[in-house]
This record gives C-alpha cells, sequence and structure tokens, in this order.
C-alpha cells in the first residue's frame, strides 16, 4: 500500500483536480535518446552531401523531428493537456510558414559562382590581360635593340664611326644650372 493511498485528505475532490499522471518507463527514454543520437549522425552525415537547394529543406526536416522528439517524451507533451499539443503544433506550424518563403526563394535563384560570373572579376581578368599584352609587345621591343650592350651604352653599327666612350662623358663636367633668386 503507498503512501498516497492510506493518508487521509483533509479535503475533498483532491483527484478531480489533476489529471492522471502517466508514467513514462526508462525504456522508452533510452529509445529516444538513442534515436537523437541517430538522427544526429544522419544529420552529420547528410551534410557531407550536396543536394542543391534542398540542403536547408533536408536539414530543417531532420531537426524538427528531433526537436518533436524532445518536446513529446522529454517535456513530456504526449501525455500533457491537449491545449499544450496544439500549442505546440501552431509553434510548429508558424516557425514551417516562416521558413517556407526564404525556402522558395533560395530554391529559385540560380547559383552564383563569385570567381566566374563575377562582373568586377571578369573586369579585372581583362584588365590584366590588356597590361600583359602591353608589356608584351615592350619586351619585344626591347628585344630588338641589339645596339645596347650589357652596360647600357650605345654601340656603334656599320657605317655611323665610333660610339662615344663611358669616359668622355662627364657628369661634373657639364655646366650648372644657373641659380635663381627668390622674388621678394
Amino acid at each position: 500500500m503507498s503512501y498516497h493511498d492510506s493518508h487521509a485528505h483533509g479535503h475533498e475532490g483532491h483527484g478531480a483536480h489533476h489529471g492522471a499522471h502517466h508514467v513514462t518507463p526508462t525504456v522508452v527514454y533510452h529509445a529516444i535518446f538513442g534515436a537523437l543520437l541517430c538522427l544526429t549522425v544522419i544529420t552529420v552525415w547528410i551534410a557531407q552531401f550536396d543536394f542543391g537547394a534542398a540542403n536547408t529543406a533536408i536539414a530543417m526536416l531532420v531537426a524538427t523531428v528531433k526537436a518533436s522528439l524532445v518536446a513529446l517524451f522529454f517535456m513530456h507533451l504526449l501525455h500533457d493537456d491537449r491545449l499544450n499539443m496544439v500549442t505546440f503544433g501552431f509553434g510548429l506550424l508558424f516557425v514551417a510558414l516562416f521558413f517556407l518563403f526564404p525556402l522558395l526563394d533560395i530554391a529559385s535563384r540560380s547559383y552564383v559562382d563569385p570567381i566566374t560570373d563575377n562582373d568586377s572579376v571578369r573586369k579585372a581578368a581583362q584588365q590584366q590581360a590588356l597590361q600583359d599584352a602591353h608589356a608584351q609587345k615592350y619586351e619585344d621591343k626591347l628585344s630588338q635593340l641589339s645596339r645596347l650592350n650589357q652596360k647600357g651604352f650605345i654601340t656603334a653599327t656599320a657605317g655611323e664611326g665610333e660610339a662615344p666612350a663611358a669616359s668622355a662623358v662627364d657628369p661634373a663636367a657639364a655646366p650648372a644650372a644657373p641659380a635663381v633668386a627668390p622674388t621678394p
């Protein structure tokens, strides 16, 4: 005989205010915990694949199942008042509606590759190609200047006579620029 049954109540109708409490066996809690672990493994496994626009929807579906299991069993909504169950159901409905429109927007967009489809990247690549072509043109012209020796002095070609020697050009002998007095 339990203490509750043998205990004399000092007031009538105490049991009328409280509904029958459901005692969930421990095995159910362990099974739900195992299901949550399996769903977590499934979530990690699914994240390795690219389902395109459905990635978010699939992840939300698995997360909703996990949240429902927690709410129904660990928060005891399954055996609680139906009003609490309806409140939970409406909460899920509104969350689904809040996610529906962004998911539809994501699904309707085409994938944009930021490297190949970006206009600024394409313009930068075109500019680089133009600069490379310009540099190549001047490299070709410089390679045609066979008159320059390795020191950068002009060498004589046939019929032009002797090139001036490097010692003949003395920068110290050049006339100095006249000093300009500042005006008051």
